[in-house]
């Protein structure tokens, strides 16, 4: 049978060239990793061949770290672009392919078991398109966990890139990769612990950079939260809930949780994230989906969200989304929770062309949809007398008045970057703030 060749342009020299099931690299030499093990001084990784090992040893302060450009013989794998298809990603949905994939091996986050921790990544790229960085987690028995993926920035020259990200409890082991349609070049890749402290300043530089507003919190923020505003103040251990769709994943990435312990140094907040693409009331109201993604993790507070919870299930007709959110806010009060409900967050790109324009809760997206429309969240509000948190108008209005396109805070046509992410961050941990004692 005659050997057919397939070229894959996504590797750091990112010409991998995979000959009848064996695989080479073209032009480049393998750089060395490091990861740092629970036990062990050494962690041994195979090839997707298993013809060659490498030693990724043990390095102080370190969870993982590549010097040079990875390939095919370091233990990194090659996925080509399924360009112009649909592709489900199960924290997201289902979208046109990003591209093809670098992707680094497994590795342990060598973290407490069943804390959230945060993580330092580093990276120098050049990119021909604007693409993605991404980190996979994984459970200790390898069931893959909400991820994390930013803008990877478009770059004729080789730039140094970073992000910070909070790692779910439940997550022991990760990948990274790097995602993009064009191809890029990727060297010296890093990932680091950091401190709640070290996150809190990472998200104040980004800010600092950003075009900034008044958030606009009410008063009586935690008036219907007594319990969960004690909880801050007097440091009983406390398990928050994030629940919705991609957008609540992007509100998880935000890095809100540092800031809000850097607000409340004695609180013992245990955050925890539940999610699943473009997913909202409709699917968790129903009690077995309840309890796989509410009710198994015992919350304390659960913060329904996202932008998918006007979606109806088949058969249901316009106006059961508030019969949706009902009975999902009363299963999670059954079970002794308290419950926020937020408004969507920046999401989908509305503001047409580069002109700041003014900022309306009916403005509609390229489908035509009125995507922050939240009458059907107010009446649910009415029906169950649950505290509900406004953070869309000033991330929107931010996003409204400001010179720079849209573009400048989303990566892609739904989700945000780490600017988008920092106005959803900022604009919650305020709403966290109402509840110190003695403002």
């Amino acid at each position: 049978m005659k050997k057919k060749i397939i070229m894959l342009m996504v590797s750091a020299v990112f010409a991998v060239i995979v000959q009848s099931g064996c695989s080479c690299s073209s032009g480049s030499s393998a750089g060395s990793a490091n990861t740092k093990g629970d036990a062990a001084d050494s962690y041994r990784s195979k090839n997707q061949h298993g013809r060659k090992t490498m030693e990724l040893q043990q390095k102080a302060g370190v969870t993982y770290e590549f010097s040079g450009q990875p390939d095919a013989r370091s233990g990194w794998t090659f996925l080509p672009s399924e360009e112009g298809k649909p592709v489900y990603v199960p924290f997201e949905g289902t979208y046109e392919s990003k591209g093809g994939r670098i992707r680094s091996p497994r590795f342990s986050l060598n973290k407490p078991s069943g804390k959230a921790a945060f993580y330092h990544l580093t990276f120098t790229a050049r990119a021909a398109v604007q693409g993605y960085w991404w980190v996979d987690f994984y459970d200790k028995d390898g069931k893959m966990l909400p991820d994390i993926n930013s803008e990877l920035y478009a770059s004729e020259k080789d730039i140094q890139q970073d992000g910070v990200f909070c790692a779910d409890p439940r997550s022991v082991f990760a990948e990274i990769s790097f995602v993009t349609k064009k191809g890029v070049s990727v060297r010296d890749i890093r990932l680091e612990p950091f401190t709640p402290a070290q996150a809190a300043d990472w998200c104040d530089k980004l800010y600092a950079g950003l075009p900034q507003k008044s958030f606009q919190i009410s008063k009586d923020a935690f008036a219907l939260l007594p319990k969960t505003k004690a909880a801050l103040n007097n440091g009983t251990p406390w398990r928050i809930l994030l629940l919705g769709d991609s957008l609540v994943n992007d509100t998880w990435c935000s890095n809100f949780q540092a800031l809000v312990m850097r607000d409340f140094p004695n609180a013992k907040p245990d955050f925890m994230v539940s999610v699943r693409g473009s997913t909202g009331a409709a699917y968790y109201c129903i009690p077995e989906h309840f309890q796989e993604y509410v009710g198994r993790f015992k919350p304390d507070l659960v913060m329904i969200g996202g932008v998918s919870n006007y979606h109806l299930a088949r058969g249901q007709k316009a106006g059961d989304q508030v019969k949706n959110l009902v009975s999902l806010i009363r299963q999670c009060r059954a079970i002794g929770a308290e419950v926020v409900l937020m408004s969507p967050p920046l999401s989908w790109k509305w503001r047409p062309g580069k002109e700041p324009v003014a900022w309306s809760e009916n403005v509609t997206n390229s489908k035509g949809n009125k995507v922050y429309d939240r009458s059907y969240q107010r009446e649910a509000v009415k029906q169950t007398g649950i505290a509900y948190w406004d953070v869309t108008t000033v991330p929107c209005q931010i996003v409204a008045d400001c010179p720079q396109p849209s573009s400048w805070f989303s990566r892609d046509e739904v989700h945000n970057n780490d600017r988008g992410k920092q106005l959803i961050g900022r604009n919650l941990a305020a709403w966290f703030r109402a509840a110190k004692e003695n403002r």
